[in-house]
């Protein structure tokens, strides 16, 4: 074996050489110059009492991470999810060198290195535990491998524009909508029917409270004065454009620009026919990096609202219950909304748009987050005590059929007892517990003990 590099060199690394590692590693391109700690990143809650479940235990039944030994250096292409990528709408990191990519999720993100080779300088990888899948790979700290700056839009000097190259086979469409704002929430990733396709459209809406002066109405906005974001609007991301999801998903709270959009109708079942500005080829995404002073927005008591960051300190059921603080229990019920692989005990996380609801009792106040459609899970720190990808599974067993009908307390109730069961009684996650006659005895006990 060759000596290692230099300190002063470290050793290149391309993405094929990262999927051949086999077991959760970690490396940086200096090791005398450690990352800056991430985890200072405030919880909006202290830690209080330990947890009477207990918590996935990432000590004994996760390996640790393996840090190389030498200095390296990552680089790839920083690309959107294909059409076939994993469910969780991941950005790829990929070598054009061998095609080889990998699902990445970057800290301090900037929408200016979609398509742009970048040099990840400290990272984490979790090679997947099924066959066929790449992993994830965290990058902590990064830059572009050649950084001139973000594109200008021509003529104007503080936004930064995203090209969409979404595909649209329909005849051409006046393409002269446009909106500016600040985008609000992010739906799911879902699928409607199309009148005139036999294929369903697939995308997601972004909600944006924009400006209505007439400048904003008229051309794009040349300066962050004078701009009042009042008038509540949805655009619709179809087709290609819904892969850009994840960074839409990273700009909540951001003011952007969307031009080349196309206004349709689009019927809601009983509840009549609404006008949509929906992407086409010619659309634009332009972001302000330099925008400041957007008020915060005051949301109604009892909707999906709010924000939440806290520390992971347990996942159950296969991440469909997360544990915050150890004092707020995050319940992710919408089988379309998959979270991170990062979300993991330890990762400090940020959640956009719940519902929340307290239960109190003699002994204690449980904080239930509820998500929604609108709900936006984001990493603000990677977790370096788990090493454990908590995979979501489809839940078409009794279980599964049974939480959709229950209120979110209910919900909470079921899934909290039957990790119970399943920690009590050593089952395993595929094995039904809620009294299916299709497994054995044994997987049915926890039916008979909560009669």
């Amino acid at each position: 074996m060759e000596p290692p590099p230099e300190a002063s060199t470290p050793r290149r690394l391309a993405v094929a050489d990262l999927l051949r590692l086999r077991r959760p590693t970690t490396g940086a391109s200096s090791l005398l110059s450690p990352s800056p700690s991430h985890s200072s990143a405030a919880s909006t809650s202290q830690p209080r009492k330990k947890p009477k479940l207990s918590a996935t235990n990432p000590a004994p039944t996760t390996a640790p991470f393996a840090p190389i030994p030498h200095p390296v250096l990552l680089a790839g292409t920083l690309s959107l999810p294909s059409a076939d990528a994993c469910r969780n709408h991941c950005l790829s990191l990929t070598d054009p060198s061998s095609a080889a990519s990998v699902c990445c999720y970057l800290l301090d993100f900037d929408p200016a290195v979609i398509g742009r080779e970048i040099l990840v300088l400290a990272w984490n990888y979790l090679p997947s535990v099924r066959q066929h899948e790449a992993g994830v790979l965290e990058a902590v700290r990064w830059r572009l491998a050649e950084a001139p700056g973000p594109v200008p839009v021509p003529g104007l000097s503080f936004l930064a524009a995203i090209p969409l190259n979404s595909v649209d086979a329909e005849p051409a469409l006046p393409t002269r909508g446009r909106v500016f704002g600040m985008v609000r929430s992010v739906s799911v990733v879902f699928s409607v029917p199309h009148a005139t396709q036999k294929s369903d459209l697939v995308g997601f809406i972004a909600e944006m409270m924009c400006c209505g002066c007439r400048q904003c109405k008229l051309s794009q906005p040349e300066s962050d004065r004078g701009h009042k974001f009042e008038m509540e609007k949805f655009v619709y991301f179809v087709d290609l454009a819904s892969r850009w999801r994840p960074v839409l998903a990273r700009l909540i709270g951001r003011p952007v620009s969307v031009t080349g959009l196309k206004k349709k109708m689009v019927s809601v079942g009983k509840k009549g026919s609404y006008t949509m500005l929906v992407s086409s080829t010619a659309t634009m995404v332009s972001w302000c990096p330099s925008y400041v002073g957007v008020p915060p927005l005051d949301e109604l008591p009892g909707k999906c609202s709010g924000v939440y960051t806290g520390v992971v300190s347990g996942i159950h059921m296969q991440g469909m219950l997360v544990e915050l603080d150890e004092i707020v229990w995050l319940l992710i019920d919408d089988k379309r909304l998959v979270p991170s692989h990062s979300l993991r005990v330890g990762a400090v996380i940020s959640v956009k748009k719940f519902r929340v609801v307290r239960l109190n009792f003699a002994w204690t106040t449980v904080v239930l987050l509820g998500t929604c459609s609108k709900t936006s899970i984001t990493i603000n720190a990677f977790s370096v005590v788990d090493s454990k990808c908590h995979t979501r599974a489809e839940n078409n067993g009794l279980l599964g059929k049974s939480v959709n009908f229950l209120e979110l307390p209910g919900k909470f109730w079921m899934l909290l007892l039957t990790s119970c069961f399943k920690q009590k009684f050593k089952l395993d996650s595929k094995k039904e517990i809620w009294g299916s006659k299709n497994v054995p005895t044994e997987a049915r006990i926890g039916s008979h003990l909560c009669c």
